[in-house]
């Protein structure tokens, strides 16, 4: 069931809630003293760098004290620089869309029929998404890949952990663990804590899917334990590195538009 007055708020979480050929690691790659920090690092990196493009379709979830609901999308997505969402509800209802480059933030409500239009610097997108995301994070997040944010030098523990690589690493103030799966080099799950230990982002991805040597996932969960937020989304389908996405969209001739 959608909620009318969900929009704000579920972009929020949304957004909260997306070269070379390396060999794949096999499993006897899984050792910290054969594998260096720098290596995984690295191999994670030129992993998300195989990944140009994304179209595909599926759902998406929310929950907030504000608002939750579910509706169904579309995306098409080319790294680093476009970014179109839409959404719907059930039969087929039109809710708005998310436009983004890294000259254009864009939100289209529907229910309102008002449109948000602004740069995508911190002030802006804080603006509509009540966390400090960069439009590089908005990017990633939609494509389920969390770069690993630092250097090795930056790299306070390197363990083995359910079978994957585990990095923790300090990143300005706040202390940042990512786990790596060895076999598909993607970063599975991502915790984000302030100085005071207190959760801000919590990351999962799953149902892995390979295509052309890209490895994406289907399924990605973001939490907020700080705000009470979470979102999912799960592709039904999706297609890898598609050579022209297509980023077609139309306002309403009698939106209300706010610029920032």
């Amino acid at each position: 069931m959608i909620i009318s007055r969900w929009m704000r708020p579920g972009i929020a979480l949304m957004l909260l809630v997306l070269s070379s050929c390396a060999p794949r690691p096999t499993g006897v790659l899984l050792d910290t003293d054969r594998v260096s920090v720098a290596d995984v690092i690295g191999l994670v990196k030129a992993s998300n760098s195989r990944l140009l493009s994304l179209t595909g379709r599926g759902n998406v979830t929310f929950e907030s004290s504000e608002a939750a609901g579910s509706a169904y999308f579309t995306l098409a997505l080319r790294k680093p620089d476009s970014l179109l969402v839409k959404l719907k509800g059930p039969f087929g209802i039109d809710l708005g869309f998310l436009f983004a480059t890294r000259e254009r933030f864009l939100v289209y409500n529907s229910f309102e029929n008002k449109v948000v239009d602004g740069r995508p610097d911190a002030a802006t997108i804080r603006s509509m998404i009540p966390l400090a995301l960069t439009y590089e994070q908005i990017l990633e997040a939609f494509s389920g890949a969390f770069p690993i944010e630092g250097t090795a030098a930056d790299v306070r523990t390197y363990t083995i952990d359910e079978g994957r690589f585990r990095l923790v690493l300090v990143s300005g103030t706040d202390t940042c663990s990512y786990w790596v799966d060895p076999e598909t080099l993607l970063v599975t799950r991502y915790a984000r804590r302030d100085a005071r230990g207190a959760h801000l982002i919590e990351a999962e991805t799953g149902s892995v899917m390979e295509q052309e040597g890209v490895f994406v996932p289907r399924k990605i969960s973001i939490a907020f334990p700080s705000v009470s937020r979470r979102v999912a989304v799960f592709y039904t389908t999706m297609t890898v590195n598609d050579p022209a996405p297509r980023f077609v969209f139309a306002l309403p001739p009698d939106a209300r538009s706010t610029k920032r």
